[in-house]
Order: C-alpha cells, then structure tokens, then sequence
C-alpha cells in the first residue's frame, strides 16, 4: 500500500483519501492542512478550493491551482506547530513547510501560517502568511 503524501505515516486509503473524496470530513484543522497539501499533490482542485472559507476562496482560481500543482513534484509536508485547531476548536493554525520541485526542476520550501475556521461540522482554511 501506498503511504499517503501527507507524510502521517498512514496509508492514503486511510487517511487524506477519506477527506478529499468526501467520506469523512477532517475533525481537526491539522487533517484538513494535510489532506489540503495531499491535494495538490493529486490535482485535486475542487477539494482545494471547497475547503476554502467562502470569504477568501474568490482570491484563488482553479486555472492557477491547478497548474502549479500539476507543474510541482510534491516531495513532503512538514507539520512545524499547530495552535488551537482541536475537534472542540472554532479556529485553528498550523505552521507547515512544504517541499516541492517546479518545473524546472528547482528546490523550494513553501513556509506558510495558515488559519482555519470551523464552521458546522467542517474545517476551512482562512488565509495564509508566507515565510
């Protein structure tokens, strides 16, 4: 079985595989970081923008998600801290670095605070800042 991209150590069927295909919704803004992160690993662009706070989603589109997602070869998440964030929680952040390729085949590290909302039952980024 394949390890899922998120880097938790689970397999994708038992982890991001649930969030992104609509089985589970993730119980903490962490899982939903990550399951974020397996998106754009996997292109999956309209799990991206759906678990994307309707106040901020009109800042990104699906054309550019899709191709820098499409162009990068996701090589790992690295969870660095999280605040708040609990099943419990109405707000969460969580401080992660992802390393990735581009097209050319240069190194980076997206370094992002990201914040999330739980509205209802279901986890939404807010924003990010960028390192």
């Amino acid at each position: 079985m394949k390890l899922c991209p998120c880097c938790s150590g689970k397999t994708y069927d038992m982890c991001c595989q649930t969030f992104i295909s609509g089985i589970l919704l993730p119980q903490t803004a962490e899982q939903l970081m990550r399951s974020r992160y397996t998106a754009y690993t996997r292109c999956e662009v309209a799990y991206i923008l759906n678990t994307t706070h309707p106040l901020t989603r009109k800042q990104y589109n699906a054309e550019s998600i899709k191709a820098w997602a499409a162009s990068s070869v996701w090589k790992k998440l690295e969870i660095c801290s999280t605040k708040k964030g609990c099943a419990s929680d109405t707000i969460g952040y969580v401080e992660f670095k992802a390393y990735y390729s581009d097209a050319e085949g240069d190194d980076h590290i997206h370094h992002e605070y990201s914040s999330f909302e739980k509205i209802g039952a279901g986890w939404l980024f807010v924003e990010g800042e960028v390192y």
